[in-house]
């Protein structure tokens, strides 16, 4: 009997940074379940890539998850490999291939699309690794939104069915109302990990900044810095963040009503169709659009140039003269040990 492989491929700004970390640091939890989370790892995304550039055949990656598998003292009867950039993939026919070794199910998060749209413009000023995104205004992000071709969610799932088989896609939809116990409970009880009672708490990852901090960002090149100091950076910018929110979280709504609905028309015969497919149901998401009236967030930043240099500038200035005294003084201090040694 073939044993099980979950492919969890996305989306983003699902929490998928969360369930990976879950899903490592539970690792010896899993296993005892019959849970495998192969090597050692959080995030498969090398692995990944090495098959989509062809650096690796799959038959040579089923044959070492099934070598570590057989090697485990436990009786591991499913394997989770978890990368959300797959779902950016346009075609994973080499991950069909899996269909040979193993009993595959795809797991997907739909997250709906106005919203994953707001949060992903802001996620990519966060870590910019795009440049093309990185910078760019909401309305530009906005304009390049086809894009995104994953969150067309019935054309890409018609992918996933002809590669995978439509009885080995599992569904699960972003919203409080239909996962109750969040995002991480809804993933492993999809996958019949309902016994976790040993397991550690998932933790909180990858909080959205707010809207100013988040155009700071955007007119800076942090995209220029090795990878250390850019984390450096960031994280003097979430600390400028929350304080000057105060732990108040502002409004991270980018779309004005009328053009969130215009949006939201765009996605509706699809969504309805995969809600039909799916779920016997005609709406995909069910929680409430907001309001016409609805704050959306202002993004402008202060407009007199002392205020921004109070507020913005000389904090990332002090972060940054505080990180490199600490670097001198690590220097100094291997510098002494070395002559002590010495």
């Amino acid at each position: 009997m073939k044993r099980r492989l979950i492919l969890h491929i996305g989306a983003h700004r699902t929490a998928t940074s969360a369930l990976q970390a879950y899903l490592f640091n539970n690792s010896a939890h899993l296993k005892t379940r019959g849970f495998f989370y192969p090597f050692q790892v959080q995030r498969h995304l090398k692995l990944m890539n090495q098959l989509f550039r062809e650096e690796r055949a799959p038959d040579d990656v089923a044959g070492a998850i099934t070598r570590r598998a057989d090697r485990q003292p436990e009786d591991i009867h499913t394997v989770i490999l978890s990368d959300e950039d797959i779902c950016m993939r346009r075609d994973l026919g080499i991950l069909g291939r899996f269909r040979e070794w193993f009993d595959v199910r795809v797991v997907f998060t739909l997250r709906r699309q106005d919203t994953w749209l707001e949060s992903w413009f802001m996620q990519n000023i966060k870590w910019q690794w795009n440049p093309k995104l990185s910078h760019c205004s909401f309305d530009e992000f906005m304009s390049m939104r086809e894009d995104f071709h994953w969150i067309h969610y019935d054309r890409y799932l018609h992918h996933l069915e002809q590669v995978f088989g439509r009885e080995n896609i599992i569904l699960n939809i972003y919203e409080k109302s239909q996962m109750p116990g969040g995002p991480i409970d809804a993933f492993c009880n999809s996958i019949g990990l309902t016994d976790r009672e040993d397991f550690a708490a998932p933790t909180h990852m990858n909080e959205s900044f707010s809207p100013r901090i988040s155009e700071f960002m955007r007119c800076l090149p942090l995209d220029m810095a090795p990878v250390p100091y850019r984390a450096m950076l960031t994280s003097a910018c979430a600390e400028i963040d929350r304080r000057m929110n105060g732990g108040q979280r502002p409004s991270e709504r980018l779309l004005p009503h009328d053009r969130r609905m215009a949006l939201m028309r765009e996605y509706e015969d699809g969504n309805r169709a995969v809600a039909q497919r799916y779920f016997d149901r005609d709406r995909l998401f069910l929680e409430p659009f907001p309001e016409p009236d609805a704050p959306v967030a202002d993004m402008r930043l202060p407009g007199d140039s002392y205020e921004l240099m109070k507020l913005f500038v000389a904090p990332l200035l002090e972060a940054i003269i505080r990180d490199h005294r600490g670097r001198v003084h690590q220097q100094n201090q291997a510098r002494k040990q070395r002559e002590k040694g010495g």
